[in-house]
């Protein structure tokens, strides 16, 4: 027969950190002073930080309460603890208090909770005393007071939680009253096991601990636990033996005997009793090769699923296991099962928690209930099935500036000083429209003396011929020629001056609105004007991407500026020379304009989409991340 124990493990150690539900009878008159004394002396040797405590027991509900226990070599009852329990037996509520050990005599320094569901905060770097009451089926037994030790390293709200979790304790312990041994003695028992489960450091060592603590005070010859790993059951301790893969029929022969109970979900008792109905071959086989005589196994419940089992085996001088010791190894099994089960699977490595994760998912999914799960996998499935069959467009997305086909510059052809600039970037220009002026001052200076120059030098050469002085006459031609193409010269610089718009267009760049008198130097760019009949697009395309173009694809180009139109582009030319920017690579790729609206103007932005073909939607949403994945693992293996 099963206790209907369940145990819901939250944390290990500090140990009694679980709480017990069940089904047992009214404890009226099972709290005894000696029940009480044994749990009190092992909860306060398993709780940390615990500097001094008492207990109080009493008639249920009526009293007088009297001290009948003390932790503590040097226990003084002080003012406030006795302050306190008088407050817990009055109000029926717990109450913690924190305390100043530093000082001759322990003074109440704030009271931080009246409720046992409260938690403890706005604690200092003191002791901390708690009391809570003993109610236990809302029966007020007594009062049990603790003083802490203040540890940063344990949260504050844990100490209320630990006295808690020991009452509980205390109620289940009261109800294993059984057979000829007292409850003092079963209480005693249930402790040790607890601690011997607790204590350890490894589950393994946890389970040997409990097994052999187990057939030591159970006169049992060899106790043995095993515990289902996918469809069997495999040992997992055996007692006096931490090592027993040597001894492999023994090993087998457990296995099954455990597997036998754990498929009937009963407790199997080998002999059998006159009326019992339970299959008892495994266990009749363990007793003919191993030597042993009378078998109990107990199966391992946790959260309402057999985990696995506990075999108990004595030898005929010893004797059978009669009901009372049945009973008090099923309510021994319910104790420390999940115990042993939550530090088992807690230790397990990571691939096999996963692997029952997944198997537990899939459990939910294709068993009963689960609604919503279901429904959200059918969804899943669906939506995959969708993506993997359905084709749709792919389209290379990039962004994009707009350029004239042809840029002319126009820069400054000779030295000189900005006079008038009236032109400014934007501004449509028709050809020859004059774009600014060079100051000409000089230049006109210069000519004036050229042009005096060349009428004396004419009138010499007149004389000269009057004269007839042939070597004169050639002298002054060649001087009067100089004078003539100096003066020629001069005449193209003061054209020059004025600088006009080589064709019709939009001027891109230039402005000297606000420079005027400044100086430039001959070749330094002015303007650059760009025609409004003829586009071209310079798309950035990630690297990742490149590979999906070709020249003549087409596609859209969608401009900030008039974001609810698209513009038809064909692809012209791919630049094989990547650049640098925003963090990737990418390759600039040129496509002119189906049709020009007039409108557009040069350095217009927005995004091209570039036509590739049907491609599953499922790659067109995961390729580039499956290209990743890749990249990465190629590049660590």
């Amino acid at each position: 027969m099963q206790s209907g124990l369940t145990l819901n493990c939250e944390r290990f150690p500090p140990i009694l950190r679980f709480t017990l539900n069940y089904n047992y009878i009214p404890v009226w008159g099972m709290i005894t002073p000696s029940l009480v004394k044994v749990w009190f002396g092992y909860a306060c040797q398993q709780m940390q930080g615990v500097v001094q405590a008492c207990v109080y027991l009493g008639e249920p509900d009526k009293g007088p309460y009297k001290l009948i226990d003390s932790y503590s070599d040097t226990f003084v009852l002080s003012r406030l603890m006795h302050e306190n329990i008088d407050a817990v037996l009055k109000r029926r509520k717990s109450v913690v208090t924190r305390v100043d050990a530093s000082e001759s005599g322990i003074e109440d320094q704030a009271l931080l909770a009246v409720n046992a569901t409260q938690p403890v905060t706005g604690i200092g770097t003191k002791n901390y005393l708690v009391t809570c009451p003993l109610l236990i089926d809302r029966y007020l037994y007594g009062a049990v007071s603790v003083e802490f030790r203040h540890d940063p390293a344990v949260k504050t709200q844990a100490f209320l939680k630990q006295i808690e979790a020991a009452i509980k304790w205390l109620q289940f312990l009261a109800s294993t009253e059984s057979g000829s041994a007292g409850p003092a003695d079963n209480a005693a028992l249930a402790l040790q096991i607890t601690a011997r489960a607790l204590s350890q450091d490894s589950a393994t060592a946890a389970a040997t601990a409990v097994v052999t603590e187990l057939a030591t005070r159970l006169s049992c010859e060899r106790v043995s636990i095993g515990f289902r790993e996918g469809r069997d059951i495999k040992l997992y301790a055996l007692s006096h033996s931490a090592r027993f893969e040597s001894r492999q029929n023994l090993i087998k022969r457990i296995e099954d005997a455990i597997e036998e109970a754990v498929d009937q979900k009963e407790t199997l008792v080998y002999p059998p009793a006159e009326n019992s109905t339970s299959m008892l071959q495994l266990h009749e086989e363990l007793t003919k090769n191993q030597g042993g005589s009378f078998i109990c196994t107990v199966p391992l419940i946790h959260d309402d699923e057999v985990t696995g089992g506990v075999i108990f085996e004595r030898s005929s001088g010893t004797g059978g296991f009669v009901p009372e010791t049945v009973e008090l190894c099923e309510q021994l099994a319910a104790l420390f099962a999940p115990i042993l089960e939550f530090r088992r699977l807690n230790e397990r490595p990571l691939q096999a928690k996963l692997r029952e994760h997944f198997k537990r998912a899939l459990s939910g999914a294709l068993g009963r209930g689960h609604l919503g799960l279901k429904f959200a996998l059918a969804l899943a499935v669906i939506l995959a099935v969708t993506l993997s069959v359905v084709q749709w467009e792919y389209r290379v997305s990039a962004n994009s500036i707009l350029e004239g086909s042809v840029e002319r510059v126009i820069t400054a052809p000779e030295e000189g000083y900005i006079k008038d600039a009236p032109a400014r970037p934007g501004d449509l220009v028709s050809a020859e429209q004059v774009l600014a002026t060079l100051d000409d001052r000089d230049l006109q200076l210069e000519k004036l003396k050229w042009s005096g120059k060349q009428k004396q030098v004419s009138k010499e050469y007149r004389e000269a011929l009057a004269s007839l002085d042939r070597s004169q006459i050639g002298i002054l031609r060649a001087q009067l020629d100089q004078a003539r193409a100096q003066i020629e010269i001069l005449d193209k610089k003061l054209e020059r001056t004025v600088i006009s718009a080589p064709i019709e267009g939009v001027i891109v760049s230039g402005d000297f609105t606000r420079a005027l008198g400044s100086p430039v130097e001959r070749g330094q760019i002015l303007y650059k004007v760009s025609p409004l009949d003829d586009y071209r697009v310079l798309l950035d395309v990630d690297e990742s991407d490149i590979a999906e173009l070709s020249v003549g694809m087409t596609g859209e180009l969608t401009l900030s500026a008039a974001a609810e139109e698209t513009f038809e582009i064909v692809v012209d030319k791919i630049t094989p020379v990547s650049t640098a920017g925003e963090g990737a690579n990418y390759f600039q790729v040129e496509a002119s304009l189906v049709e020009t609206p007039e409108f557009l103007r040069p350095g217009m932005q927005g995004v091209s989409k570039i036509a590739i073909g049907e491609r599953q939607l499922l790659w067109i949403w995961t390729h580039k991340l499956v290209d990743w994945l890749r990249l990465k693992l190629w590049a660590w293996w």
